[in-house]
């Protein structure tokens, strides 16, 4: 009997042990408490390019931005172009534009980024409903041979008009419509040169220094609205011509 009842304690010690809970680690989170990701050792580069635009202010690559009228504002502009080169070498860019945007600041971006090989640059820019909100400009340096015949169209500093042919001549002017250029009439007067130069596919477009980027952003995107005219190719002269002359190319 007395060994039964030694067996019987000992089984019954047993059994309390397994009741017990383990030891728990007093350093231990809680387990409600969300788990800690891994630090980060680098910060991670975006996979995909930035973004390019042009406020009021100037150019920005992404989040940089390129003072122009700084000396060294062009050749920031350039190096950080470099450094996002695998995204534009040779491959279609968009860029969106300001309408009150300087003109000779999209000059100099669509210049930098000819010399990367970036064909064509889609420009982005608010205007009228019946035009295209985008058109595809080639960089003035990456333009090849084209006849001399092609069309040149210009917004003049009091808003008026005049299209001529690139190797010069006579330039069919219009006067300024009620809110600034006529650019139904100017159509007539593109369409008539693109008639005389049916081999050419290019049109040229340029406005006074002075005026903002948006008066030819709404000339180049009402060649694309024309219906007895067809441009497969924009190109934006960065220095204005002079009507009538013949223009020569910023290569």
């Amino acid at each position: 009997m007395r060994r039964l009842a030694l067996l019987a304690l000992s089984l019954a010690a047993l059994c309390a042990g397994c009741d017990e809970a383990p030891k728990k680690n007093p350093f231990d989170p809680p387990p409600d408490k969300a788990k800690q990701p891994p630090p980060i050792t680098e910060v991670p580069k975006p996979s995909g390019p930035p973004q390019l635009s042009i406020d009021t202010v100037g150019p920005k690559v992404g989040f940089a931005r390129a003072l122009l009228e700084q000396r060294e504002g062009q050749a920031n502009l350039r190096a950080e172009l470099e450094k996002n080169r695998e995204h534009f070498a040779g491959k279609p860019t968009s860029l969106v534009v300001d309408r009150k945007a300087k003109q000779s600041h999209v000059a100099v971006f669509l210049e930098e980024l000819g010399k990367i090989g970036a064909k064509p640059v889609t420009i982005k820019t608010e205007t009228r409903s019946d035009y295209p909100a985008e058109v595809a400009f080639t960089p003035e340096n990456a333009v090849g041979d084209v006849p001399s015949c092609s069309v040149v169209a210009i917004v003049m500093e009091d808003r008026s008009t005049a299209v001529w042919k690139l190797s010069g001549g006579v330039a069919g002017k219009r006067g300024k419509g009620m809110a600034g250029p006529d650019l139904t009439m100017t159509g007539d007067s593109i369409v008539r040169n693109a008639k005389a130069c049916e081999q050419s596919k290019t049109v040229f477009v340029s406005s006074a220094p002075e005026l903002e980027w948006g008066m030819t952003y709404d000339l180049a995107a009402s060649t694309k609205a024309l219906d007895k005219a067809y441009f497969d190719t924009v190109v934006f002269v960065s220095e204005t011509p002079v009507p009538g002359h013949k223009v020569d190319l910023k290569r």
